[in-house]
């Protein structure tokens, strides 16, 4: 990540922390008693941590404990939290992953308390499979984020009759017509946040190709190769794009919210979070449309997870239990920017249309996992890199691209197979 750090969703503090030894003072810093405070660390920064805080206040009313908050960048919240972790440290009482995969292999990895006494997944829209090992539940669902397609402003759509494009090739020609206005730096915004942004409009290409959900899913399944001709199609489908200047100079994607509002980068590929951010001054304004030929939308949940080493870990699961609560989720919902994964919030919470106008949709469509999320590192990192350099060098051959990225894909899944391997012997 650059270093303008105004706005960020996946935080913007890559330098909080130094690894095990700067982090090992953050649970019950200061000598206070486990049973009345304990510490939290996840990617909220700037608006969202504001939103979140009131969650935290909620809680804090509700439950007699004092929670303080660490904001992290996506790089130091993975890689840090597995250095303490390894170390035996907990770097929060409570830490909040956005990636399925690393919690299957923290859990797996003795690293993480099952809480899955915690939440009924009757009563949450995602089920505990994607946190499970050897039965055992190690995370809770708290919002999920849906990627709904292409943000835009109506006001710049009627000021230059522009509509949304009905197929692939009214999407190409609403980009050249864009492309042609006055003050348009590009119609299409890069955002880079260590590369995930570029894998969400990524994984949009993906899912727009033939029998694309099922593909996405394969793919983390490990029942399809990155080399398959669909994920060849997708990349060389963004890379036309980019050769013709379509998408914008690549900046934080915080940052690039800027743009957008101004009108220099009018199409944006992002999430159900977008209204809520800065520079957003009007929600109302706002509207999207999924890519052309897609069918489905990406999701990705955040999961709370308690690691086995923090002293207060009593104290954490009172406090996990009433933040993914119906009561904690509607906080942030009625913030806006926000879904929740607690079936129970009601629909009058969703004060913006356009937030009720997001959950609807993602009813009447297949809902996949992110691909990245899903599938965690060492595919994860190797994916956003092999994009970052498309983005760089629109012009080079993408084979290589899909060849290191399947070879990376069959690694990261035969880790997966060697852990249900592990599983299944403990069983016998």
């Amino acid at each position: 990540m650059g270093e303008n750090t105004m706005f960020s969703r996946r935080g913007v503090l890559r330098g909080v922390g130094g690894g095990a030894v700067v982090l090992v003072g953050l649970g019950g810093a200061g000598g206070v008693s486990a049973q009345e405070e304990i510490s939290l660390t996840a990617l909220w920064t700037d608006d969202e941590e504001e939103d979140f805080l009131a969650v935290v206040d909620y809680v804090e009313e509700e439950t007699g404990i004092e929670i303080s908050y660490q904001p992290r960048d996506t790089e130091p919240l993975l890689t840090e939290t597995l250095m303490d972790f390894e170390a035996g440290v907990a770097t929060a009482d409570v830490v909040v992953f956005p990636t399925e995969g690393r919690v299957r292999r923290d859990g797996e990895a003795g690293h993480l308390e099952p809480v899955g006494d915690l939440w009924d997944e009757d009563d949450y829209t995602t089920d505990h499979d994607p946190v499970t090992v050897d039965d055992e539940v190690y995370a809770a669902p708290f919002g999920g984020d849906i990627k709904p397609g292409f943000w835009y402003r109506r006001s710049f759509f009627e000021e230059h009759g522009l509509e949304e494009p009905d197929d692939y090739d009214a999407f190409l020609d609403l980009l050249a017509e864009i492309d042609g206005i006055e003050g348009v730096e590009a119609p299409l915004a890069s955002a880079n946040g260590d590369g995930w942004p570029l894998s969400d409009v990524t994984e949009a290409f993906i899912l727009r190709q033939e029998e694309g959900a099922q593909l996405q899913q394969d793919l983390i399944d490990g029942e399809a190769e990155f080399t398959d001709d669909r994920v060849v199609t997708a990349l060389e489908e963004l890379q036309e794009l980019l050769q013709e200047g379509y998408f914008s100079e690549v900046r934080d994607f915080g940052v690039q919210y800027e743009f957008f509002w101004a009108n220099e980068t009018p199409l944006y590929f992002m999430g159900s979070w977008t209204p809520a951010f800065g520079p957003i001054e009007d929600p109302e304004d706002l509207d999207y449309f999924r890519l052309p030929g897609t069918e489905a939308m990406v999701t990705s949940i955040n999961w709370f997870t308690i690691p086995t080493y923090g002293e207060n870990i009593d104290a954490a699961r009172e406090a996990l239990e009433a933040i993914i609560s119906p009561e904690g989720q509607q906080i942030w919902t009625e913030r806006g920017g926000f879904i929740p994964t607690a079936v129970d919030v009601p629909a009058d919470a969703f004060e913006l249309d356009i937030m009720r106008e997001i959950s609807e949709d993602a009813e009447e469509v297949e809902l996949v996992p992110d691909l990245d999320d899903a599938l965690g590192d060492p595919f994860q990192a190797e994916f956003w890199s092999q994009l970052l350099g498309l983005w760089a060098e629109p012009d080079q051959d993408v084979e290589p691209i899909v060849e290191a990225l399947d070879d990376v894909l069959a690694e990261t899944v035969a880790e997966e197979e060697d852990v249900e391997e592990i599983e299944a012997d403990d069983e016998a």
